[in-house]
C-alpha cells in the first residue's frame, strides 16, 4: 500500500509537470480515425486499389504530421493573470487573464478556469488576448486561484494538445456585504452625527432605506430605483461601530460591517470598529485590510 502511494505520489509529480510544457491526450474522433485506417486498408487489401494505398498513406502520414504541429501549437501559448476584483462571499467577482505568443500564432484555444471556458479561434503573435472570468465563493476566509487549463484541438480534431499554467494567486473572500445602509446607521446617531443637511447625490436603493429617501425621478424615468444621499451637519465626526450591535449572529454582523466599511470608503468616512479586543481604526489600515480581518474573524 505504501509503495502503491509513493507511485501514484510520483506519477502525479510527473504528470504535472509533463502538463505543464504541454501533453495532450485522445477525443471521441479517434474512433473514428481508427475506423477510417480499417476501411481504407480493406478496401485497398481486398481490391488492391493503389488510389487507396496512396490515400491510406497520406491520411497516415497527415494524422501523424498533426501531432508535431499540435504540440508547437501549445507550447507557444503563455497565460498571465492580469487583474483580480474584490471577492466577496455569495457575489460573483470577475479577474481577467492574458493569452499571448511571442513565437506565432496560435490557433483553436479553449481556456479552462475554475469551471468556466472560454474559447479564442486566434491569438496572433505578440497581439494578446485578454479574457475575463467570473467567479463565486459561498463562504468567507482564505481562497487561493491554483492553475488555469488551456486546450487546442488543432490541426486535427482526434487528439487535444493541453498545457497547465500555474496562477498560484492567494486571495481573501470578503463577508457578504448587506444591511442596513449607512444612512440609516447615521439617522439612528443623530446626537452624534448630527441631521441630514445638503443633498449630495443618488446611490442604489437598498432594502433598509427610508421611503422618504427614494429619488422619484429615476423610477419616473423607468431607471433602476435609485435612493438620495445628504450630507451631514457633523462632517468631522468619526463614526464608531460596534461588533456586538451590528446583529444578533456572527455573518450577520460581519456581512453589515463589510457594507458599512465599503459605503465609508465610497463616501471618504472615518470610522473605527470595536470587534472583540481589538480596534481597527480606519485612518491606520486600509479597507482591504480591514475587510480581511473581517473576513478570518
Amino acid at each position: 500500500m505504501i509503495v502503491l502511494n509513493l507511485l501514484q505520489k510520483r506519477f502525479s509529480r510527473s504528470f504535472a509537470k509533463i502538463a505543464r510544457k504541454g501533453s495532450e491526450r485522445p477525443t471521441k474522433y479517434i474512433y473514428l480515425l481508427i475506423f477510417i485506417f480499417v476501411a481504407l486498408f480493406m478496401q485497398a487489401y481486398i481490391h488492391n486499389y493503389n488510389i487507396v494505398y496512396l490515400a491510406l498513406f497520406f491520411t497516415f502520414a497527415f494524422s501523424i504530421s498533426s501531432y508535431a504541429f499540435g504540440r508547437n501549437n501549445i507550447r507557444a501559448l503563455e497565460v498571465e493573470l492580469l487583474s483580480l476584483q474584490r471577492v466577496f462571499a455569495n457575489r460573483t467577482s470577475a479577474y481577467t487573464l492574458s493569452l499571448s505568443s511571442s513565437k506565432r500564432d496560435i490557433y483553436d484555444i479553449t481556456c479552462i478556469s475554475l469551471d468556466e471556458k472560454q474559447h479564442c479561434p486566434v491569438i496572433r503573435a505578440n497581439r494578446p488576448e485578454v479574457l475575463t472570468f467570473s467567479h463565486r465563493y459561498d463562504h468567507r476566509g482564505p481562497a487561493k486561484l491554483e492553475s488555469v487549463e488551456c486546450d487546442s484541438g488543432f490541426p486535427l480534431p482526434h487528439q487535444s494538445f493541453f498545457k497547465v499554467f500555474d496562477v498560484d494567486k492567494a486571495f481573501v473572500v470578503y463577508p457578504e456585504p448587506k444591511g442596513e445602509s449607512i444612512d440609516t446607521f447615521i439617522a439612528k446617531n443623530n446626537a452624534l452625527y448630527g441631521d441630514k443637511d445638503d443633498f449630495e447625490g443618488i446611490k442604489s436603493y437598498e432594502n433598509s432605506d427610508r421611503f422618504s429617501q427614494i429619488y422619484w425621478p429615476s423610477l419616473a424615468k423607468g431607471e433602476v430605483l435609485m435612493s438620495k444621499v445628504f450630507s451631514h451637519t457633523n462632517e468631522v465626526a468619526v463614526l464608531h461601530f460596534d461588533f456586538v450591535s451590528c446583529g444578533s449572529e456572527t455573518e450577520q454582523r460581519l456581512s453589515q460591517l463589510a457594507l458599512w466599511v465599503l459605503e465609508c470608503e465610497q463616501r471618504s468616512y472615518a470610522f473605527t470598529i470595536l470587534i472583540g479586543q481589538k480596534i481597527l481604526d480606519s485612518k491606520k489600515m486600509s479597507s482591504d485590510e480591514i475587510l480581511t480581518y473581517l473576513a478570518q474573524y
